[in-house]
């Protein structure tokens, strides 16, 4: 298969704002480029085949269940994925090594995502060269629109986990490239999808199936392009301040031209599959956070809770009137999560990692693997126009969207532009006030988007500054990527604020030196063949 000529440079990207190095790296062993991409169809194969690999750069062993826990979406104290490490309190700086046990969760959304870049980016170089694809060129449009896309989600996915990254496309200069920041990787993300945008709008087509697991039209793909660029506007964000400074009338317009409907794709336990509507659904591997349901409370339950010292935190029961949370009585199971008993998770880690309550959300596909696995929800695009016209002063706007939901599902009733109300108002605060218009859109929005996307919840929690004190609110570049380049090593995580200012990247190097020392970097993790991790830790 041709995606797997992977330009040796997608593995050689940690290099600072300022620094450029000469990234030409010899491969003895791959076939000649102009001769292996001279194949329309291999051309083909190499751009359609980069959303597998963009998909398990998300959905494969990380980040998923590290983010959720990270956000307190969901409760583990189990090692497998980073789970403890990353959703323990004190929080803790991420251990940005390449000898720590699960240094994968670090490393494979970013190595996947430059994987999918590196692949497409040799499809495209084809494409421009004047290689055409189908009979007399009728597919080279969908190619070119579906490389753009993947180009597009896969620096955004950067951008929102990552503090800085390479702008990698066909037009790069692989001698000049370099690290920008978030921002800039977040604006080129945006850009690209509105390429892609502006093709698919002069094409028809139809995917084939194997692209992403079920064909797409280009009017599908329009869609979800926009739908991309309203989530990467919003969620780029890493405090209350840049998300309140997004420009919220462009995220609206988007969402108006987005999805109407679910995007999902289909499982077969075999080529597509995600771990974090596997693992953490398992009522031994994860529970819903106290964080999460409590605000439903009407006990006092949770307030006692947070007003208890973290260490001495234990499960509680929940007493609310939200038919998503329980069926009335506080043991019974409700349409979104259900009463599974005292959690089997190891005391000494931490009680307050228990909760009596788990997600039943995706018990069917969780059962088997098989089946429709959502990756962007019509609720969570719902719920980011509700926060967009709330930000822009339309309040009955916001609080009408959000009792789509919150009526239908959770039985409750409407909430007002003041907020919620009653006597068994839902959501309460920590203190048992009852919540105003924003904080009800947020616990609405946790409660209808749990575990759909990795990371939903963790970006969505940073941009409003709702994150745990030290959690690390971006992932540093992996270690394994410093030390290839001779740079030090930095992180995040462990400081009040979350965001632990890192170490300053070695600009004392040469390209001389980085070329004698660097060896090539084996880009293609070993994903699809790691062991499942079936033995907690």
């Amino acid at each position: 298969m041709s995606i797997k000529k992977i330009l040796a440079v997608a593995g050689m990207v940690a290099l600072t704002s300022s620094a450029c190095v000469d990234l030409e790296v010899t491969n003895l062993n791959a076939p000649d480029r102009e001769r292996a991409l001279a194949t329309p169809g291999d051309v083909e194969a190499l751009i359609s085949g980069a959303y597998r690999t963009w998909w398990f750069s998300q959905h494969g062993w990380a980040p998923g269940a590290a983010l959720s826990v990270g956000a307190d979406q969901h409760s583990s104290s189990w090692g497998n994925f980073f789970m403890k490490d990353f959703g323990s309190e004190p929080r803790i700086a991420i251990p940005n090594s390449s000898s720590y046990g699960y240094a994968y969760v670090v490393e494979d959304p970013y190595f996947d995502a430059y994987s999918a870049l590196a692949a497409v980016r040799d499809g495209l170089i084809a494409i421009e060269g004047g290689l055409e694809i189908g009979d007399d060129g009728e597919d080279t449009q969908r190619a070119l629109a579906f490389g753009k896309f993947i180009q597009g989600i896969s620096l955004g996915q950067t951008a929102l986990l990552y503090d800085q990254g390479a702008i990698l496309t066909e037009h790069s200069d692989l001698e000049a490239i370099s690290f920008s920041p978030y921002s800039e990787v977040a604006a080129a993300a945006i850009e690209t999808l509105k390429e892609a945008i502006s093709i698919m709008q002069g094409a028809s087509f139809t995917t084939p199936e194997n692209w992403m697991s079920g064909s797409e039209s280009s009017a599908d793909l329009t869609k979800l392009a926009h739908s991309y660029i309203a989530r990467y506007m919003a969620q780029t964000a890493r405090t209350p301040a840049e998300r309140q400074a997004v420009d919220w009338a462009a995220v609206r317009s988007h969402i108006d031209q987005g999805i109407t409907e679910d995007f999902t794709v289909y499982g077969d336990d075999v080529n597509w599959w995600d771990i974090m509507k596997t693992y953490t659904v398992y009522s031994v591997w994860g529970r819903a956070d106290v964080r999460t349901l409590g605000p439903a409370d009407q006990s006092g339950n949770y307030q006692a809770w947070m007003a208890t010292p973290v260490a001495q935190r234990d499960e509680i029961l929940i007493d609310t009137d939200d038919r998503r949370v329980t069926g009335g009585a506080v043991d019974s199971d409700g349409k979104y999560f259900g009463y599974m008993g005292p959690a089997r998770f190891r005391p000494e880690r931490g009680t307050y990692h228990m909760s009596y309550y788990g997600t039943i959300k995706y018990d069917d596909y969780a059962y088997d693997w098989l089946g429709e696995m959502v990756e962007l929800s019509k609720a969570e695009m719902d719920f980011l126009k509700a926060e967009a016209l709330y930000r822009l002063g339309d309040m009955q706007g916001a609080a009408d969207l959000i009792n789509v939901y919150r009526v239908a599902n959770g039985e409750l009733p409407p909430v007002t532009t003041a907020g919620a109300t009653g006597a068994r108002c839902t959501p309460r605060m920590p203190d048992g006030s009852c919540a105003d218009l924003l904080e009800t859109l947020k616990y609405e929005k946790r409660l209808e988007v749990f575990l759909t996307s990795p990371g939903d919840a963790f970006y969505d929690d940073r941009g409003w500054g709702d994150l745990v004190s030290g959690t690390a609110t971006q992932f540093p570049v992996p270690a394994s990527e410093l030390e290839t380049l001779l740079l030090d090593i930095y992180t995040f995580g462990g400081s009040g604020d979350g965001s632990a200012p890192a170490e300053l990247l070695s600009s004392e190097f040469s390209a001389d030196l980085l070329s004698k020392k660097r060896e090539v970097f084996e880009l293609i993790q070993d994903r699809y063949t790691r062991t499942l991790p079936t033995v907690m830790h």
